[in-house]
């Protein structure tokens, strides 16, 4: 097996959700240290004994200034230099019509899809100068498709995908690729806070393949060879781009 991150360290944020769990594992297969960070309350130490010796446990808010500065600090002290950096945390709460929607919700959304990104782009290019590195900020569909149920997860993930440009663009003269994955629906926790009342899951997972052109969904397995390809050596020459992972749900993409 290709072990193209071999001396490599990835920090993963939100690493104990769906998608977080399987980016670790596939880090940690290619050969890299996996910091696998999460709030204090995630099961952070449980997944990390399953991703092998160099892994470690980070407790970390992406919504805190002083918790990312704090982070890097520490993995400079501890001789871990970070080359690979996954904005994977983030939140949705489904099915709030947009005229209904909350203040304190709307900006929860954009504290931890958007600002938690923002943080760790710019944390992570201040201490990749001089030797290079990549960021794969984990964005979604939604932030290309306006849904009036789904406004503070749309225009958050929107403002995701700028801040890779914007970031890509900042980071560049110093080696410091700056990419996004775009998942579709994918079978994980978060996606099954959209089921409606009464509404079985089978039902739900079955709409939404109907609307990808190769009729099923991705899996998380499926994002994290995305963030694999983005993070490695074969794409030294990719930034600033948004790749879809949708199974063609897309149009266009």
């Amino acid at each position: 097996m290709a072990q193209e991150l071999n001396g490599k360290t990835a920090l993963v944020t939100g690493a104990t959700g769906g998608l977080g769990r399987a980016i670790c594992a596939r880090l940690a297969q290619a050969g890299a240290s996996v910091i696998a960070a999460d709030l204090p309350q995630a099961p952070i130490a449980a997944l990390v004994a399953t991703l092998g010796a160099g892994s470690r446990a980070l407790h970390l808010d992406v919504t805190r200034e002083e918790q990312w500065q704090a982070a890097f600090q520490t993995c400079e002290e501890d001789g871990q230099k970070v080359d690979i950096l996954v904005n994977n945390a983030g939140i949705f709460t489904p099915n709030i019509p947009f005229a209904d929607m909350p203040f304190d919700v709307w900006k929860k959304h954009f504290a931890v899809n958007a600002d938690g990104t923002f943080l760790g782009c710019r944390e992570a290019i201040r201490h990749m100068r001089g030797r290079g590195g990549a960021i794969v900020n984990i964005a979604s569909s939604m932030g290309l498709v306006a849904l009036a149920e789904a406004g503070a997860y749309c225009a958050s993930k929107a403002a995701v995908l700028m801040t890779t440009r914007v970031a890509a663009r900042s980071g560049g003269p110093d080696g410091i690729r700056v990419n996004a994955v775009l998942p579709g629906a994918v079978p994980t926790d978060m996606l099954m806070g959209n089921l409606q009342a009464g509404q079985q899951e089978s039902d739900l997972l079955g709409t939404l393949a109907s609307y990808a052109a190769m009729g099923r969904l991705a899996r998380p397995e499926d994002i994290a060879e995305a963030v694999l390809m983005l993070a490695g050596p074969g794409a030294a020459a990719i930034s600033g781009v948004a790749l879809p992972v949708d199974c063609g749900t897309i149009p266009g993409g």
